[in-house]
C-alpha cells in the first residue's frame, strides 16, 4: 500500500497546472507519493531526505526531483530547520497531448527518469538557479499580465540548466555522460511514463528494447525498488486520482482512460493503494478540482 498519498492544491487540477511556495519545516514529513510531479531546492538549514529507502543529506543547494511512482520522507533533527522552494506540477502537463508543451513534457519526463532524483548542485549552478527560483516565487503570486507565461519559461530556463549540468543528455555521447545514467533501463522506465496507457507487458518491452524478461524485471527492482507490474499501477493509479479530482468523466472511463482493461481491476487495486473507492476518493477530495 502506498504510504501516504497526496492529491496536491486545487491549482494542480486546472488550467494552469503548477504551483511553487516555500516550505519551512520545523518537524519530520512522514512518507508519502503524490499524484503530481514534485521539485525543491533547499535554500536553508539542513535534514535528512529518504526517497524509494534511500538517505541523502538535504541542506542549501540540494534539488530534487519525485515523479509519482517515488516515496519520499524527510527527517529534521529537533531545533533544526529546513527552507525549501517546493513547486508542483500536475500531471496534465506532464501526459497532454498538446503539441506545443511536448518539448517540455518531454524535458519533464527525461530529467525525472535519467538520473538520479536528488542532486548537491555545485556553487556555480546555484548561484544561477535561485535568483531563477526567487523570480517564479515572486511570478507565481503576482496579478500582472503574462505572469504565468513567465513563469513557465523561467521554470523552463531551470530545468535546461540543471539538464546541462546534472540531467544526462539523450545527444551526448557515451563516454562523457554522467556517471549516474543507467542505460537502457532509464529508457524503458520512460517509455512506460509515456505509455502506460496502453497494454505494455515486461514481454513487450523484452522484444521492444532487446533485453531478456528477467534482466528487465531484475533492474526494475533493482533501480526503482519496486517491480515492474506495481510501478505500472502506481502510475496508472496517480493518473487515475488526477483525472478523478480535476474533471467530470465517469468512474467507469477513468478506468479504460488510465490503462487498466478491467473495472473490477481497477476498482481493487484503487482500493489496495489508496483504501477507498474511486467513488469515494472523488467525494473525498471534490473540493480540491474543478467539479
Amino acid at each position: 500500500m502506498i504510504p501516504f498519498n497526496l492529491p496536491g492544491d486545487q491549482e494542480l487540477h486546472e488550467a494552469f497546472p503548477y504551483t511553487f511556495k516555500i516550505h519551512k519545516l520545523t518537524a519530520d514529513i512522514p512518507p508519502h507519493t503524490h499524484n503530481f510531479l514534485e521539485y525543491t531546492y533547499a535554500f536553508y538549514g539542513s535534514g535528512t531526505e529518504i526517497i524509494n529507502g534511500i538517505e541523502r543529506p538535504i541542506g542549501p543547494g540540494t534539488f530534487t526531483l519525485l515523479l509519482p511512482h517515488q516515496v519520499h520522507q524527510i527527517r529534521i533533527v529537533r531545533g533544526q530547520e529546513l527552507h525549501l522552494y517546493v513547486g508542483a506540477i500536475g500531471l496534465q502537463a506532464i501526459y497532454s497531448s498538446d503539441e506545443s508543451t511536448a518539448a517540455f513534457s518531454d524535458l519533464l519526463l527525461r530529467a525525472g527518469t535519467e538520473g538520479e532524483p536528488s542532486y548537491q548542485l555545485e556553487d556555480e549552478l546555484s548561484k544561477l538557479l535561485l535568483p531563477i527560483f526567487q523570480s517564479m516565487h515572486q511570478e507565481i503570486l503576482s496579478h500582472q499580465p503574462l505572469s504565468q507565461l513567465m513563469f513557465k519559461t523561467k521554470l523552463t530556463e531551470a530545468f535546461i540548466l540543471l539538464e546541462r549540468n546534472c540531467f544526462a543528455h539523450p545527444d551526448t555521447p557515451t563516454q562523457t555522460t554522467p556517471k549516474h545514467r543507467k542505460g537502457k533501463m532509464w529508457e524503458i522506465i520512460l517509455f512506460v511514463y509515456r505509455h502506460f496507457r496502453e497494454d505494455i507487458k515486461l514481454e513487450t518491452l523484452a522484444e521492444r528494447f532487446y533485453l531478456s524478461v528477467p534482466h528487465i524485471s531484475t533492474s526494475f527492482k533493482s533501480l526503482i525498488g519496486d517491480n515492474f507490474h506495481n510501478f505500472l499501477e502506481k502510475i496508472r493509479i496517480s493518473h487515475a486520482c488526477s483525472l478523478l479530482i480535476s474533471s467530470n468523466i465517469p468512474v467507469t472511463s477513468v478506468c479504460f482512460e488510465v490503462g487498466f482493461t478491467s473495472y473490477s481491476t481497477f476498482s481493487r487495486v484503487f482500493r489496495e493503494r489508496l483504501t477507498m473507492s474511486p467513488s469515494d476518493y472523488r467525494k473525498l477530495n471534490h473540493g480540491h478540482g474543478s467539479n
